[in-house]
């Protein structure tokens, strides 16, 4: 199960990195850029000659010459597409760049992940069809969409410039940094210990004093069996335990911490050792036989496994820190002027032009 959860998040990230990607192309399209246009632009044509020149007498040309010239001339045969719908087209390079703009797990497991592949394609040709749509009523030219594409060009470059004079230096941090900051990230370093816990659940609601009596004896029977030598603890959850999740596998829960117990089982559990087999333990809902069948230690994940996830947050870290010094040092190479009055009535116009605008009626 935890398994799964990790694969659907993980395949989640991925669609939203394509997500990003795919908007990217958008706007791109929209602002008319050949390069990610869904036609391919057609090769320049070359010029003619109006008149050939005369053949010499003493060269003859070979049969065909023409007709290779005229082969050669001709533009290369177009690469199939990944996909096609219509006219619009998914291109090989075009897929290639998007893969490569993932991690190199989450390419693979696109790639591993034919269905989710598929889907992407199919939604790229919908977007790419309903582009070349709004291209051809000249939505792109539309005021409000120009002022849009112009904000989201301005903050890409303002992005990509402030990264390109805030980049850590390659050799940063070194071991010592990474060292130090290991020891600070300990505790939230730390795994709690892990208890691989079996038991044999007899349902006993407290407010019926009968139930509470005859499971009472039941349990009692049963752990004087399960403490027995050479006992099969397994067997007797499959044919006792009245708790359906774990019954079929011999009452194991498996690998928990204490904190995933209850309140009544965690002062139990901390005492056993490995092997060991608890009296009945009552709980709210009945009477609890517990065998702790493993115990893992409390942990703190290794140095050398968190190493990578280290060294990128404080890379990370250094550089929004130099982007924000940058920042503040165009700011203070020059006299910073705001008129205040401007400012107020830019608001006052703002609020007269929304008093102003058409009320639009509801219906009633």
């Amino acid at each position: 199960m935890t398994k799964t959860l990790t694969s659907n998040k993980q395949l989640r990230v991925t669609a939203a990195v394509l997500l990003i990607a795919v908007v990217a192309g958008a706007v791109a399209l929209m602002r008319g850029n050949d390069a990610q246009s869904s036609e391919p632009a057609p090769a320049p044509a070359k010029a003619v000659p109006s008149a050939a020149p005369a053949a010499s007498p003493s060269v003859t040309s070979p049969p065909g010459a023409t007709a290779t010239k005229v082969a050669a001339a001709a533009p290369a045969p177009q690469a199939p597409a990944i996909a096609t719908l219509g006219a619009v087209r998914v291109e090989r390079d075009e897929l290639m760049r998007q893969l490569q703009a993932l991690p190199p797990q989450a390419r693979q497991q696109l790639q591993d992940n034919r269905a989710g592949l598929d889907q992407w394609l199919r939604g790229r040709l919908a977007e790419k069809a309903l582009i070349e749509q709004a291209r051809a009523q000249g939505w792109q030219d539309k005021p409000d969409i120009k002022q849009a594409v112009q904000a989201a060009q301005e903050r890409i470059v303002v992005q990509s410039y402030l990264e390109s004079v805030s980049r850590a230096p390659d050799d940063y941090p070194g071991d010592a940094e990474l060292q130090a900051a290991y020891e600070r990230a300990k505790p939230q370093l730390a795994e709690p210990a892990q208890y691989r816990v079996s038991q044999i659940f007899l349902p006993a609601p407290l407010a019926d004093a009968d139930a509470v009596a005859a499971a009472r004896k039941q349990a009692l029977d049963l752990a004087k069996r399960a403490q027995a030598p050479k006992a099969d603890f397994a067997a007797l959850a499959q044919a006792n335990s009245r708790d359906e999740t774990t019954r079929a596998q011999g009452g194991d829960i498996g690998y928990v911490p204490l904190t995933q117990l209850t309140p009544e089982m965690r002062p139990v559990v901390q005492q056993m050792k490995a092997g060991d087999v608890s009296a009945p333990v009552q709980s709210a809902a009945g009477f609890h036989i517990l065998k702790l069948a493993a115990l893992q230690p409390a942990s703190v994940t290794p140095f050398d496994q968190v190493r990578p996830a280290l060294r990128a947050a404080l890379r990370n870290q250094r550089q929004e820190l130099a982007a924000r010094a940058y920042m503040e040092g165009l700011l203070n190479a020059g006299t910073v002027s705001i008129d205040g009055a401007a400012l107020n009535a830019a608001f006052e116009q703002n609020a007269v032009t929304q008093a102003s605008a058409p009320s639009v009626a509801r219906a009633p």
